[in-house]
């Protein structure tokens, strides 16, 4: 109904125009209200056409685009929103490793504190000979932590990255990343 009453309005705007315009010469043999009165249909059919064959296809192409436009839009804040909460995930297990590393470097740290104590109170040879073994054991601690959280970090790192990349990349790049990985764990010491 509104289309409807859209078109008489233009029509009935299109005539009120042509009968202020002054006409130029008339060829045709008909009187200058019906020639008028023909001009506004000529407009309004012409501005019909128009809008059927040429405005309805652009505005639905711009709509289908603008819904892609949003879906893809969707779609990447998902992904973003996802890559944030991994990341967080490793930030947190990174965190637990090195809350880890620093509660074994402080038991480490007393142990050695202690076993100096009762070194004092023995003579100077069993003090330099058990401070060379507390202090190799602390290295050998240290090593064994290095490698583990080496390993541990890896594993973790290969894990997320398959998870992450798994969805973006080709069969291709995932064969590269793997054999990189693989290169770089086994630079990794291995434990004694």
């Amino acid at each position: 109904m509104k289309d409807k009453l859209f078109w008489v309005l233009a029509f009935v705007v299109f005539a009120i125009l042509a009968f202020l315009i002054d006409p130029p010469h008339n060829p045709t043999f008909l009187p200058a209200n019906v020639t008028r009165v023909l001009l506004a249909v000529n407009l309004t059919v012409f501005l019909y056409l128009l809008h059927r064959f040429v405005g309805q296809p652009v505005n639905q192409a711009l709509e289908a685009r603008n819904e892609d436009i949003k879906a893809t839009l969707a779609e990447a804040r998902d992904k973003l929103s996802e890559a944030e909460k991994l990341r967080g995930e490793v930030r947190a297990r990174l965190d637990k490793v090195e809350a880890e590393v620093a509660e074994m470097y402080e038991r480490a740290e007393a142990q050695g504190k202690t076993e100096a104590e009762k070194i004092d109170v023995q003579t100077r040879e069993e003090e330099t000979r058990f401070m060379r073994r507390v202090d190799e054991q602390i290295a050998r601690r240290q090593v064994e932590t290095r490698q583990q959280l080496a390993q541990d970090t890896a594993a973790l790192t290969a894990q997320l990255t398959k998870e992450l990349l798994s969805a973006t990349m080709t069969d291709k790049d995932q064969q590269n990343v793997l054999a990189r990985s693989l290169a770089a764990l086994e630079n990794v010491p291995e434990k004694e």
